[in-house]
């Protein structure tokens, strides 16, 4: 018996990658939200029950993992010799991901720094504060304003971020070095999160001055938060506009009512469509990709091709990293992504472990160059429940440069 327990404990790692395989892949499949809810309880309670039936025939002496054996004791040995098939292609992937991958060459600075506004008391670091009305500066409400499970220990859902990421696009002309773009991403309207919150944030947002602002999907949870566009994303300014897409709870949510609302507060719809605009005298390609739960995604094979000394920048919008094939496919420069939620909760040791892609957690959040693409997955803003562990949210703004001659 301890022999099969030395045997059956590798396989446990197996059994989580399948599982959290599971979990990834059907969030990342468009499906009505009962389907979506009874899925994600179908899966939660295999991923319990397994394992422990499988403990129980272990000690009962009911899984001999050799020897003659019924069906049901058969059908537990294959599934413990796929887990630990699973187990070692989790491994070695874990390995690939935080011992092995290092940060993209194209990425020339990483920056991050706390939101100004952070309540100075050690327990409530970097939290944005404020009061439980919208102050005439944008200040956030205070935490004990928002919902209470935004008081948790260790919740980081008002720990708002920063960052600021400088990368080198290959095509990039010389007229658009330093093209600055504020990434928005998963607001998550649901009135868990009080609205002076997300006011602080077009503040912040407005602060870094941006070229373009992106918002790649998920504004609202429900389509009666619609109404709190004007006062919030109806206040973002740049130079050259703000452009959205929508992600899977918009399209659960009144598509239509959330579309007009941002429109009607100013912001330029790229949901299934290209268009081409002027920055600095250069032709900018801007286009958007809603897959896969709003089709259809931008044609944009009818779009300028890129010319002999680069132009014209190519920039996507897209909900889910799973789009990447498809701005690769499609000669993008720049995708920029959401949905993820940097693949929260974070283990300290394990790192990212449940995230919203086909992809699993291999472009969870962060920056990444898959040639021709350079791929940015934000962290979002906030979330449908107000809970977010080791992983807070954030506020992006990337800075383009021209790609840097050749080492002699």
């Amino acid at each position: 018996m301890m022999s099969d327990l030395v045997l059956l404990l590798p396989a446990v790692i197996g059994h989580g990658y399948l599982w959290a395989a599971y979990f990834n892949h059907t969030h990342s499949t468009p499906q009505p939200r009962w389907l979506m809810d009874a899925s994600t309880a179908g899966g939660f309670a295999c991923a319990v029950s397994i394992p422990v039936a499988l403990g129980m025939g272990l000690v009962r002496g009911e899984l001999d993992l050799v020897g003659p054996a019924s069906a049901i004791v058969w059908l537990g040995r294959v599934y413990v010799v796929a887990a630990w098939i699973a187990g070692v292609v989790a491994t070695v992937r874990w390995g690939w991901l935080h011992l092995l991958r290092r940060p993209p060459d194209v990425l020339r600075h990483d920056r991050t720094r706390p939101a100004r506004g952070e309540s100075p008391a050690p327990s409530d670091h970097h939290v944005v504060r404020g009061s439980p009305d919208p102050a005439p500066q944008g200040e956030c409400p205070a935490r004990s304003d928002h919902h209470f499970l935004t008081r948790l220990p260790g919740n980081d859902i008002l720990r708002l971020e920063i960052a600021e990421r400088a990368v080198e696009v290959a095509r990039l002309p010389e007229a658009l070095d330093r093209l600055t773009i504020v990434h928005l991403s998963d607001l998550h309207f649901t009135g868990r999160v009080r609205k002076s919150y997300f006011q602080e944030v077009v503040r912040q947002s407005n602060e870094l001055e941006p070229d373009l602002v992106a918002i790649t999907g998920d504004v609202t949870d429900f389509p009666e938060y619609a109404d709190w566009v004007p006062d919030t994303l109806g206040r973002l300014t740049s130079r050259h506009g703000a452009y959205f897409i929508l992600g899977n709870h918009d399209a659960r949510s009144r598509p239509d009512r959330i579309r007009r609302a941002l429109t009607d507060s100013g912001l330029v719809d790229l949901g299934g469509r290209w268009l081409e605009t002027e920055i600095d005298g250069e032709p900018v390609i801007l286009a958007g990709n809603e897959l896969p739960w709003i089709p259809p995604a931008a044609d944009l094979e009818h779009a300028p091709p890129h010319s002999p000394d680069g132009g014209p920048l190519r920039i996507a919008l897209a909900h889910s990293p799973d789009q990447l094939r498809w701005a690769r496919a499609h000669d993008v420069d720049l995708l920029l992504a959401g949905h993820t939620h940097g693949a929260q909760p974070r283990n300290a040791d394990l790192g990212p472990i449940l995230s919203a892609s086909r992809l699993g957690v291999a472009y969870s959040s962060g920056t990444f160059h898959v040639p021709p693409t350079i791929m940015h997955v934000s962290r979002g803003i906030s979330a449908t429940f107000p809970l977010r562990f080791r992983c807070p949210p954030e506020l992006v703004k990337l800075v383009l440069r021209t790609a840097l001659p050749p080492k002699a």
